[in-house]
């Protein structure tokens, strides 16, 4: 068992009350405790990143980005993996990507520091001189979701501290553990209060830290409701925000698309990573409706054959339970309300547990259902994917755009070219042309959501100035002057 501590201002924090951490697979198992801290605490550790603000903002980005590239091998060493399946309940190389990430991060954002130091001249003329240059935005207050925790944390940690802020990390509570070891290994390899973490309720730290006027930007992954009480907390001191909220996310399979194992399988794989788990996870597929039959049909066959579900540390699972029981208890509401319907459910793959002793649910496709029934017009955020029917290219992209989120979609076919202007007609931050999901997402590329599925943007370039303020310096007065 991993009873973790919090960090404040250099110091681990143990509070006076403390969490549990069950493991999803095995929920008679406690995988450790936590802290649950108040809002007084909240309080010390913005206090902290305060005090630290000004000599970790001094220092050259270049500088910063050498410092947390040098922690990268003491992260890896702290043997992640394990816990990081016990907790969440995900399957081990899942786990060893999550655990990757913070070495993805500082590869992608490190050789942008000198930029950040440089800033980019914009005139040098007769007429003066115009330079940009990036500020840090001030304390970060970064919050997590339960899917991916430690890949979260690093994706938001690593370009607000390489930018110049200090940051107060708040993980879900539901899996904080790993993340925990981890940011008190790196705080301790930086100056004190540069990176803060706080653990406990929602309705507690959250809020305070939401609201917190010395906070001067927040940076959001989550559930729609909880993002929009973050913005709406964030409005009266006009505080940055980033969201990276919900998705409904869907895949438009074309006419010319050859119904075969390939495309299959990658359908599949985009459903049902991380047990359906995932913001950018594929929730909804749309065939011709001559083609759902026969896809229904090969996609059922691969997951039949490839998917095994159960602890993610045991051999051949290939799929772990679903993370927490208010989630189990959901999916499987949708999908007995899917058959009362009288939509064709089919259950996937083998489970290869008690499921008693864990969360677990077999995937699940289904087809014949309503556009309005929840299974298809909401985020399901599990092991559950609706396979609807279209008669024209337009509908079909009318049925993709139906929906209040807009977070990812992609387009499916034999003729890239055609994809890509298809794609163009899709209303998401992002459209992805014979791919989608986790293995879509290029780390140069900006990732967010417009409508209901959030605000600003994520990695790349973009990602990086998310972090920043732009101030201009000028000499220049106008000819006409």
């Amino acid at each position: 068992m991993s009873d973790v501590q919090c960090v404040i201002g250099g110091k681990l924090v143990s509070g006076d009350r403390r969490g549990e951490v069950r493991n999803p697979a095995s929920t008679a198992d406690i995988v450790g405790t936590f802290p649950m801290l108040g809002a007084a605490d909240v309080d010390a550790a913005v206090a902290a990143a305060t005090a630290a603000l000004p000599g970790w903002s001094a220092t050259p980005a270049v500088e910063r980005a050498r410092l947390l590239a040098e922690a990268g091998p003491v992260l890896t060493g702290l043997d992640l993996i394990p816990s990081l399946v016990a907790e969440q309940g995900k399957v081990y190389w899942e786990a060893f990507a999550e655990v990757a990430f913070y070495d993805m991060a500082i590869n992608l954002y490190q050789p942008m520091a000198q930029a950040l130091d440089e800033g980019e001249l914009l005139v040098d003329d007769e007429s003066g001189r115009v330079r940009l240059t990036r500020r840090p935005v001030g304390v970060v207050a970064a919050f997590t979701a339960w899917n991916w925790p430690f890949a979260l944390s690093a994706g938001k940690v690593v370009p607000a501290l390489i930018a110049g802020n200090t940051v107060v990390l708040k993980p879900s509570p539901v899996d904080p553990l790993s993340t925990l070891r981890a940011m008190a290994a790196l705080a301790e390899l930086l100056p004190p209060g540069v990176v803060n973490v706080v653990t406990g309720d929602d309705e507690t730290v959250s809020a305070r830290l939401m609201a917190h006027p010395l906070v001067r930007m927040t940076t959001f992954t989550g559930g729609t409701g909880a993002g929009r009480y973050a913005a709406e907390a964030a409005a009266p001191s006009f505080k940055r925000t980033v969201l990276e909220l919900g998705g409904n996310d869907a895949a438009l399979v074309l006419d010319d698309a050859v119904i075969d194992r390939t495309l299959c399988q990658r359908l599949t794989q985009a459903a049902f990573v991380t047990s359906g788990q995932v913001c950018i996870a594929l929730k909804r597929v749309y065939a011709p409706a001559d083609k759902v039959a026969e896809l229904a049909e090969g996609m059922a066959a691969v997951l039949d054959e490839t998917c095994v579900v159960g602890n993610g540390l045991d051999d051949g699972i290939t799929m772990g339970p679903v993370t927490t029981e208010r989630q189990r208890d959901r999916v499987a509401g949708l999908i007995a309300a899917a058959a009362e319907a009288g939509g064709s459910v089919r259950p996937c793959g083998r489970l290869a547990a008690d499921p008693s002793a864990g969360y677990f649910l077999q995937p699940h496709l289904v087809t014949g259902l309503d556009e309005k029934h929840p299974v298809v017009a909401e985020e399901q955020f599990g092991p559950v994917l609706p396979i609807q029917p279209y008669d024209t290219l337009d509908e079909g992209v009318r049925l993709v755009n139906n929906t209040d989120c807009g977070l990812t979609a992609s387009v499916w076919t034999a003729d890239e070219s055609r994809g890509f202007e298809v794609a163009e007609r899709l209303e998401a931050g992002a459209a992805f042309v014979n791919i989608h999901g986790l293995f879509a997402v290029n780390p140069l590329a900006p990732m967010g959501g417009i409508k209901t599925s959030g605000l600003g943007r994520e990695y790349g370039l973009l990602g990086l100035q998310a972090y920043t303020e732009p101030k201009v310096l000028s000499s220049w007065k106008s000819p006409m002057a």
